[in-house]
C-alpha cells in the first residue's frame, strides 16, 4: 500500500507562471468546501529593507498590517459585499512573515478567486481612507493593550529580544501608525507586492486546468514593478534584554509566562527538525498527561490555562510557556526545577516514540482541513521549509536529538519571565 503522503501528493499540481507567481493546486476530490489563498512573503518583521538604487529604506512598524486593510476597501463598494454575492467568505491575516488573503466557498468558485486576484492586484489607496484606517487601527491595538493574554505575551518578547522586531505587535503601535503615509504604503504595495514574492494555493475538488488558465488572465491585467529586495535583519545580541517585566492590567488572577530565547539552528528539514524537537519536549513539561503537568495541578499550582509553544523561522525561535496562577513566584520556581529535573533525567525512547506517532496522526488528520492545509503549506514555503517533508523528518528524530535539544534550546542563562498582576 502506497503512504497517505503519496496518493496525496498525486492530487497535486504546480506551475511557476510567466510572470514568476507560484500557483499551487490540491485537488480533494468528493470536497464540497473550496478554499484559496493568496499570500506575499512581507510581514510585520519587514520594517527595514534595502532596495538597488534607493539604498536602506526603514518604514513605520505596523505597515504591514495596516495595507492589509487597505486592500479590502475600493473605489465603489467593499470586498466584502462582492463576495458575499456568490455565498464566499473572505478574509485576511498578517503575521511576522506574511500577509495572506484567503476565501472559501462552495460555489462559484472561478467567480470568487477572479475577485481575489483582482482586490489584492488593484489597491485603493487615498489621503482620506488611510487617515480614516489609523483611527480604526489605533482602536484595535488599544483592545489588544487591553487584553491579558496579549499584553503579558508582548511583555515577554520585549523581555527577549533587544532590538528584533519580533518585540513589537504585527499592528505596530499608535504611535508609529500616525506615520504611515499613502505614498509609504504605495512604495510598500510594489516592493512586496509583485509576483515573484508571493504564492497563490488552492485546494478542494477543482479543476487545475481550470485554475492555471484563470490565473493566467487575471495575470494580463496586473500592473506591478520587479525590484530586488534585501531583508535587513537587526543586529540582535544571544543574551535576552531583561529577565523579567512585571505588568498590572483589570483582572482576576495573575497570569505568568516564562520565554526562552533560541536560535533557529539550521534550514529546511534541520529546521523543520528543531520545530518538531522543541514541542515534543514542551509537550513532556506542559501536556495535560505529563507527570509534570500533573505534579504542578495537583499542588495547585496551574489550572487548565498552563500550556507551551515553540515559534520559529528562518529569523528568529523561542519558548513561552505559562498560564494563570495565584502565585506566579512560586510556579516560577517550581517550573524551572522541574524543568531541570528532566534535564537530568532525560526523556525516555518509550515517551518520544509515542510522541512521534501522535504528530504523524495529528499531520494526516489534518488534511481534512483545507485551510489548514493551505494555510501551514504556504507558511512552510516562506520559511524554506517543506510540508510534505513533515513525516520524514518526524520519523527521523531521536532520543539523542531529543534530549540535545532539551538541554541546548532550554537554558535559563537565556529565558525570561512576564507577569501579569491584577491592578491594585
Amino acid at each position: 500500500m502506497q503512504p497517505f503522503t503519496t496518493l496525496t501528493q498525486k492530487h497535486f499540481e504546480h506551475r511557476l507562471m510567466d510572470n514568476g507567481l507560484p500557483v499551487y493546486v490540491l485537488r480533494k476530490p468528493g470536497f464540497n468546501k473550496k478554499y484559496a489563498v493568496f499570500a506575499t512573503r512581507y510581514g510585520s518583521l519587514d520594517s527595514e529593507f534595502a532596495v538597488a538604487g534607493k539604498g536602506v529604506i526603514k518604514v513605520p512598524d505596523g505597515i504591514a498590517h495596516f495595507l492589509e486593510h487597505k486592500l479590502f476597501e475600493e473605489e465603489d463598494e467593499h470586498v466584502f459585499e462582492r463576495f458575499a454575492k456568490y455565498g464566499a467568505s473572505v478574509n485576511a491575516f498578517t503575521s511576522y512573515n506574511m500577509t495572506a488573503y484567503l476565501f472559501s466557498t462552495i460555489d462559484h468558485f472561478p467567480e470568487a478567486l477572479t475577485e481575489l486576484m483582482h482586490f489584492v492586484q488593484n489597491p485603493y489607496l487615498t489621503e482620506a481612507n488611510v487617515t480614516k484606517e489609523r483611527g480604526i487601527i489605533e482602536q484595535e491595538l488599544r483592545m489588544y493593550d487591553d487584553n491579558p493574554d496579549r499584553r503579558i505575551y508582548r511583555n515577554l518578547l520585549q523581555a527577549l529580544y533587544h532590538h528584533h522586531p519580533i518585540r513589537l505587535d504585527v499592528g505596530g503601535t499608535v504611535e508609529s501608525i500616525q506615520e504611515i503615509t499613502v505614498d509609504l504604503l504605495m512604495e510598500c504595495y510594489r516592493l512586496f507586492y509583485q509576483p515573484r514574492n508571493m504564492v497563490l494555493f488552492v485546494v478542494g475538488d477543482v479543476d487545475a486546468a481550470q485554475v492555471f488558465d484563470l490565473v493566467e488572465h487575471q495575470n494580463k491585467l496586473w500592473r506591478y514593478q520587479e525590484q530586488e529586495i534585501q531583508r535587513i535583519e537587526p543586529d540582535e545580541p544571544e543574551t535576552v534584554a531583561q529577565e523579567r517585566i512585571e505588568d498590572q492590567l483589570s483582572i482576576s488572577r495573575p497570569r505568568y509566562y516564562l520565554g526562552f530565547k533560541d536560535r533557529p539552528r539550521g534550514e529546511g528539514k534541520e529546521l523543520l527538525k528543531q520545530y518538531f524537537i522543541m514541542n515534543m519536549i514542551w509537550s513532556s513539561i506542559a501536556a495535560k498527561s505529563s507527570p509534570i503537568f500533573e505534579k504542578l495541578y495537583n499542588v495547585g499550582l496551574i489550572d487548565d490555562s498552563f500550556g507551551a509553544s515553540f515559534q520559529s523561522s528562518p529569523r528568529y525561535a523561542f519558548s513561552v510557556v505559562g498560564g494563570e496562577t495565584d502565585d506566579p513566584n512560586k510556579l516560577d520556581a517550581a517550573l524551572r526545577e522541574e524543568i531541570s529535573k528532566l534535564q537530568q533525567t532525560k526523556i525516555q525512547s518509550i515517551d518520544i516514540e509515542r510522541m512521534k506517532r501522535r504528530t504523524l496522526g495529528n499531520y494526516y488528520a489534518a488534511f481534512n482541513s483545507l485551510d489548514y492545509l493551505a494555510n501551514s503549506f504556504i507558511g512552510h514555503l516562506f520559511n524554506g521549509t517543506n510540508f510534505f517533508d513533515i513525516p520524514e523528518v518526524v520519523q527521523s528524530i531521536t532520543v539523542a536529538d531529543v534530549n540535545q535539544y532539551l538541554t541546548d534550546g532550554l537554558q535559563f542563562s537565556y529565558s525570561a519571565v512576564s507577569i501579569l498582576m491584577p491592578e491594585e
